[in-house]
């Protein structure tokens, strides 16, 4: 019984060391996957810029004030979530969308050399409802 109990509390540690263990992300060098999303316009025309990693990073850059900072840590099965929902809609192979207002948002998924990105804000291009529904869980990670 005592060996079982040490046993589970060993593999407990170790799952713990190798889950904070791996390699932060920078956006210096990114990882082969990941997701950015965010907006931009209006009077001021700033953009916000919004990446996610795989391994839950977030990361925000803007324009008019140049910062880039790492937001917050997220879990793996958080992000795991989101990439297997924005594979799950093929951004890649879907024709390029691009319809900014004065006011846009945008997706952009990015696997290895390819690249898709959705912009839209025009009233009279509304986007897919499941483009939206994931910008919005998206923008969901950056409320603190």
């Amino acid at each position: 019984m005592q060996n079982t109990i040490e046993c589970l509390l060993l593999l407990a540690i170790l799952s713990v060391a190798i889950a904070y263990c791996s390699p932060k992300q920078t956006l210096d060098r990114l990882p082969s996957k990941y997701l950015r999303f965010g907006s931009g316009g209006g009077v001021v025309g700033e953009t916000t810029t919004w990446t996610l990693f795989p391994n839950g990073q977030l990361f925000r850059t803007r324009t008019l004030q140049p910062d880039t900072l790492e937001w917050q840590q997220h879990s793996r099965r958080t992000a795991r979530r989101l990439f297997q929902e924005a594979e799950a809609m093929s951004l890649l192979d879907r024709p390029p969308f691009e319809h900014p207002g004065n006011r846009y948002y945008f997706v952009e998924w990015t696997e290895g050399e390819r690249s898709q990105r959705i912009t839209w804000g025009r009233l009279e291009h509304p986007v897919d409802s499941t483009i939206e529904a994931l910008y919005q869980r998206l923008v969901a990670l950056t409320r603190p």
